[in-house]
């Protein structure tokens, strides 16, 4: 089997270490003013200024050879050049916006400057327009403005060339501005102020003064030749703007330097020199605009098809979560993303893998090709087919030739199916792998882009399917819980049927005996009382006595057995009213004394709340029947989360060691001789409490009274 080598499997593995996926691509340089010059660049510029140098050179002994004065070619010269200059200057400015450089703004304005001394310099000339020029000026006029033309361009160059990285603060409006100014003056100087100037100019012919003028201005041009040269690194820019300086310096040199004068060879020739040297840089930022919008169109088509592309990725993880959400199975979501899957993948084929470690084998889970789609297991193949197990288990696709499988029925139904190459990414949910996506075909490199979709992909599965096999066990387990509260429910019902059964019991044939028995005695006490001495009437007594007694019990158990099944009515209880009727209605003829203060309402069971008060009201009356000064208190207080209600009494107490037994059924803490009582009242209050999710505690000290405490919580609905 042979291991992931390629580029993009190296990739992977460093996007599963943590590390960037990719390396990073170099940001692309779309303008020439920014794009390094190649070699391919500097040759053609050097078989452009070698052709031109040639033509000089074979120009330059008839460059005095005096021609016919063609005066239409003087404004259609002019034309071109200005058009030129201005598209130049249009399109550097252009770039400009986006460079934010001071240097590419220097060059566009010396290309404005060009043009508009071109305009001015025709529009000056004596005898095109008028006889000694449309805007005026003298015989000088015209020869001064072609030096300020062709010696401040240069000059532009210059600047262009020492400030490379210089950046502009602003907008462009007060560079123009100033351009104009500029213009404007020299245009003033050459025509009104002519007379400041120097003579270099006689009829058609140069003065002695020419040659230094031209030089200087020659010299300029040289200069700038020289400092464009020396940059570190030229840009295509650089290399074309070498290409005009060298045309320029051929212009100056036939039209101003080596010729006679005006309508010579010297003269014609170096004009056509300098609209050629116009066209350089305007042609390749033509040609370089066109290869920029070129490039434009063809990264909006990519950004287009990676949009289409990444809104499916999208399309798909969301099918996925949705197929989760609705509880699906993770066969049936394999199988409804297997397809878009494959045609993002632009792959021959791809397949969902399960994993089967205990037996060492690979079940498909949905499986996708160009013509069909299979889903659901059945096809079975050895754990190998998926690279090296433990790789995959710390995330790491695997890259799998086909070639290098062992021979078999597997890796023959691979070959013919077009399957030479494919991956394995691994699908891992809670650290524990249990699957794999694979996909492959012919080639054997896969994109990175590939490998990021099938990495999510598998993810989002792996989730998928730990979330459906979490959520079967949930359901199995619910399954049975529910099963277990049905056979609980159904015991509970046999047991209150049970209950109910001894409840009917205890209050029906229980009873008849005691009727019996008491009945019996009150004949024999009522038939043959004088029959029967003291100790005979004292001992009937005693049986009625304790026959109604164990009627009481039975009473009050039968009492306490319904509160274990009774859901509370509730509703809202004025418990002040409560306990005052409770009180009025056990006083009966007891000089106790009765405070009570102002209690909270509560929501609850006014029949339970009632059994309570009457419980502890009456158990406060009863223990302190026995002392002269008898005084119960009831009263109340707000807590944090509840309503906490109280009966204080003085009468007998008790000891708070026993306190644990005050609550169960039939405990009682003091004789039967002392004080009446069952021992069940205190257990129905407990339980009544329980019932209202509240709770019953007493303090007391023997001789000294007792006082009971309940409370209810506040959010059960009542309030006070």
């Amino acid at each position: 089997m042979s291991q992931a080598t390629s580029p993009a499997l190296e990739d992977a593995r460093g996007a599963n270490r943590g590390e960037e996926p990719f390396a990073p691509v170099p940001e692309q340089r779309a303008f020439i003013t920014t794009l390094p010059a190649t070699s391919r660049d500097e040759r053609h510029a050097a078989l452009v200024v070698g052709v031109s140098a040639l033509v000089f050179v074979l120009a330059l002994p008839f460059a005095k050879v005096q021609l016919e004065q063609v005066w239409a070619f003087i404004p259609a010269y002019q034309a071109a050049l200005v058009v030129c200059d201005l598209v130049t200057a249009a399109l550097l400015l252009g770039q400009v916006r986006f460079s934010r450089s001071r240097a590419l703004l220097l060059l566009a304005a010396g290309y404005l400057f060009s043009a508009s001394l071109a305009v001015i310099h025709a529009l000056s000339f004596p005898g095109l327009f008028a006889p000694g020029g449309l805007i005026g000026g003298g015989a000088q006029s015209t020869a001064w403005l072609y030096m300020f033309w062709h010696g401040g361009f240069p000059l532009f160059v210059i600047g262009y060339a020492v400030l490379p990285n210089s950046r502009l603060e602003g907008g462009l409006l007060a560079p123009i501005t100033a351009l104009a100014a500029l213009v404007a003056a020299l245009g003033w100087l050459a025509t009104a102020g002519e007379a400041v100037l120097p003579a270099i100019m006689q009829g058609s012919r140069y003065t002695p003064a020419m040659i230094f003028v031209v030089s200087s201005v020659w010299l300029a041009s040289i200069a700038a030749l020289s400092l464009v040269w020396s940059r570190r690194t030229r840009s295509v820019l650089d290399v074309w703007l070498m290409v005009v300086l060298a045309a320029w310096i051929f212009d100056i040199g036939l039209s101003a330097v080596f010729n006679g004068g005006r309508f010579d060879l010297g003269f014609y020739a170096g004009r056509i020199y300098g609209l050629l040297a116009a066209s350089f840089v305007l042609i390749v930022l033509l040609l370089e605009n066109g290869a920029l919008h070129a490039r434009l169109a063809a990264d909006h088509e990519r950004d287009r098809r990676s949009l289409a592309r990444h809104s499916e990725r999208l399309r798909i993880l969301a099918a996925i979560d949705q197929a989760v959400i609705a509880e699906q199975t993770a066969d049936a979501i394999a199988a409804a993303v297997i397809q878009p899957l494959r045609e993002l993948l632009d792959v021959p084929r791809a397949i969902v893998n399960r994993f089967d470690l205990a037996a060492g084998e690979v079940e498909w889970v949905a499986a996708a090709g160009r013509r069909r789609i299979h889903v659901g297991p059945g096809v079975r193949y050895p754990l190998s087919f998926m690279g090296d197990l433990e790789r995959l288990r710390r995330g790491e696709p695997q890259q799998i030739d086909v070639q290098a499988l062992p021979r078999g029925t597997h890796a023959e139904a691979l070959l013919a199916s077009g399957v030479r190459w494919y991956m394995a990414v691994p699908m891992i949910a809670g650290g524990k792998l249990i699957g794999a996506i694979s996909f492959g075909g012919e080639e054997r490199d896969f994109s990175p882009e590939q490998l990021a979709i099938a990495r999510e992909a598998a993810a989002q599965l792996a989730i998928a399917t730990a979330q459906t096999r979490l959520l079967e066990r949930v359901k199995a387990h619910a399954a049975e819980l529910d099963a277990r509260v049905r056979s609980r429910t159904a015991e509970l019902e046999a047991v209150n049927r049970e209950l109910e059964s001894f409840s009917y019991s205890v209050s029906h044939d229980l009873r008849a005996p005691l009727r019996a028995i008491d009945g019996y005695a009150r004949m024999l006490d009522e038939d043959y009382a004088g029959r029967l001495d003291a100790e005979a009437q004292r001992l009937i007594g005693v049986v009625r006595s304790s026959a109604r007694r164990m009627g009481q019990l039975i009473d009050d158990l039968l009492a306490f057995s319904r509160l274990g099944r009774q859901e509370p009515a509730r509703s809202r209880v004025d418990m002040t009213a409560l306990a005052r009727e409770v009180a009025d209605e056990l006083r009966g003829a007891s000089s106790a004394r009765i405070d009570l203060a102002a209690l909270p309402g509560a929501y609850a069971d006014a029949a339970l709340l009632k059994q309570v008060w009457l419980n502890l009201i009456g158990n406060a009356l009863k223990y302190s029947s026995k002392k002269p000064d008898a005084r119960i208190e009831i009263g109340a207080r707000h807590d944090a989360q509840e309503d906490v209600y109280w009966v204080r009494d003085n009468g007998a107490g008790f000891d708070m060691r026993y306190a644990g037994k005050l609550f169960g059924v039939f405990q009682r803490l003091h004789r039967a001789e002392e004080f009446e009582g069952t021992g069940v009242g205190l257990a129905i209050v407990q339980r009544i409490l329980a019932r209202h999710g509240g709770r019953v505690w007493a303090e007391a000290r023997p001789g000294e009274g007792a006082c009971f405490y309940f409370c209810l919580p506040r959010d059960a609905g009542h309030g006070g």
